[in-house]
């Protein structure tokens, strides 16, 4: 911008107080500074009504309970406040790119940049987003990133990962992700297609579109969501979660690509509050019967479950490998 209210220069001591600022790397303050001053030449200010070197503000005087480096790097206080940590192998990470609060306030200033990562694109591991803060190279890596993407089917990669980790698709929400907590997050209106797991035990949790969602190995646990999805547990034994007949049906129904009965688990508990299914070999109208089919030649099967007795199967999921009824979290 030039010439307008919200036009501004920045400027950077590096001197011995200062250090950080010299090499501003990737997570390090002195690239979270560099940050902060590009984000006030931009228009935006801190996130309440306080400056250095005027008292001694503190998140107690927050105006708004955001006002956190997990929400915006233009605040001043830690995002411990917010119940996320960045601190890993016992040193503290920074944002060295803008957080989910302030992508929405440069957005509401200059609008939505569509263009912006607008094919396919991987972030994480295997990182096509061409820039060093949307990117793992390692498991001691350090990532603190909101994504923001114009389109594409787009990919959370942390498959190199070893803690347990929780990966969220939904947009406007947090992963905990490498170790720390709270650490990636999605911008309002992006839509990220598709997750890799690490080889903790991780929890997957999708959004409305069609997901791809990759466990890897561990115990882990997959929420699909809506959208027919695709889900595939890897090593370990794995709970495939349904919170509603709609996140899978005839409609849009998602696909277990590797279910191991006596191992993994299909848990329909949230759907309704029978306490048990009904095996059938055909639906006859009564709430909760349950029909499992399987062909041994393709190795392909199927749950088809009647939850409100209209005489058809209101949820159905297919598998790769046959489950059984034992199989069946109610």
């Amino acid at each position: 911008p030039s010439g307008g209210r919200t036009d501004g220069q920045s400027w950077y001591l590096i001197d011995d107080s200062y250090r950080q600022n010299v090499s501003p790397d990737n997570g390090n303050y002195g690239r979270q500074t560099l940050t902060h001053e590009i984000g006030h030449t931009l228009g935006l200010s801190h996130p309440g009504d306080y400056n250095a070197g005027n008292g001694n503000p503190t998140y107690k005087d927050a105006t708004y309970a955001e006002d956190t480096r997990g929400y915006s790097v233009m605040s001043y206080w830690s995002e411990s406040n917010t119940d996320q940590n960045f601190v890993k192998g016992g040193a503290p990470s920074y944002s060295s790119a803008p957080l989910l609060d302030d992508i929405a306030a440069v957005q509401q200033l200059y609008g939505a940049n569509l263009s912006t990562r607008a094919t396919d694109t991987v972030y994480g591991f295997n990182s096509t987003a061409g820039r060093d803060f949307y990117s793992a190279t390692s498991a001691s890596s350090k990532v603190v990133f909101s994504v923001w993407d114009g389109g594409g089917k787009d990919t959370l990669d942390f498959s190199g990962f070893t803690q347990n980790q929780k990966i969220n698709l939904n947009a406007a929400s947090f992963s905990d992700v490498g170790g720390m907590v709270g650490n990636v997050s999605i911008a309002k209106g992006v839509v990220v297609e598709n997750a890799i797991g690490g080889s903790g035990n991780d929890l997957l949790i999708g959004n409305a579109a069609a997901n791809d969602l990759k466990g890897g190995a561990g115990n882990d646990i997959i929420y699909g969501g809506g959208g027919a999805d695709s889900l595939t547990g890897g090593a370990g034994a794995d709970i495939f979660v349904f919170g509603a007949s709609s996140d899978s049906n005839r409609a849009a129904q998602d696909t277990i690509r590797d279910f191991v009965s006596g191992q993994d688990k299909i848990d329909v508990s949230a759907i309704s509050t029978l306490s048990a299914l009904q095996f059938v070999n055909a639906f006859s109208g009564h709430a909760g019967e349950a029909i499992l089919n399987y062909n041994q030649s393709s190795n392909l099967g199927s749950l088809a479950i009647d939850f409100t007795g209209q005489g058809v199967g209101d949820f159905l999921v297919g598998t790769v490998g046959q489950a059984f009824a034992a199989d069946i979290i109610v």
